[in-house]
């Protein structure tokens, strides 16, 4: 269920998230009883609530963590369920996977990301087997390509570290 986390940060989907999305954006939309509502129906609300950048960002991320091919059921179902998008600067320590999406969302995680690191934010960047920099979840700077890309890397990290 969605929460609000320590400090006011606020996070949106599972508390014991897979895999975290951090975001350097606006908040979106949300319900007031947003906290209540199941997964499915919160999903709904903030495609229905909010413009056309938050029904690319879920659709990318849906895409990146959807179990098989089928991510437009798990987008509609189980990403917010079994995934988080956070809005805060700190590694969610329990989670296994984290995408730092956004090359000006970087910069707030440079106590991991050194300036070495970053070769292009046009492409996906591992700078460990379980950290991912990452484009702006945007069609245009996400294209489907990298999306494969990161399913290949994360279907590797899968059978080595998990």
């Amino acid at each position: 269920m969605p929460k609000l986390a320590a400090k006011n940060k606020l996070f949106i989907g599972c508390e014991q998230a897979h895999t975290v999305l951090y975001l350097h954006s606006s908040l979106p939309n949300l319900p007031e009883n947003f906290e209540q509502l199941d997964s499915a129906i919160l999903t709904q609300q903030l495609l229905l609530n909010n413009n056309n950048n938050w029904r690319k960002i879920l659709t990318i991320y849906a895409k990146l963590t959807a179990p098989d091919d089928n991510w437009r059921e798990y987008l509609q179902q189980g990403l917010l369920a079994e995934q988080q998008i956070n809005f805060g600067d700190k590694i969610v320590s329990k989670a296994k996977q984290h995408i730092i999406a956004g090359k000006n969302n970087w910069q707030r995680f440079d106590h991991i990301v050194q300036p070495k690191d970053v070769i292009s934010h046009k492409k996906l960047q591992f700078i460990a087997a379980n950290i991912l920099l990452c484009p702006y979840p945007d069609y245009r700077q996400f294209p489907n390509i990298l999306v494969a890309e990161y399913r290949r890397w994360q279907d590797e990290a899968k059978r080595e570290y998990f």
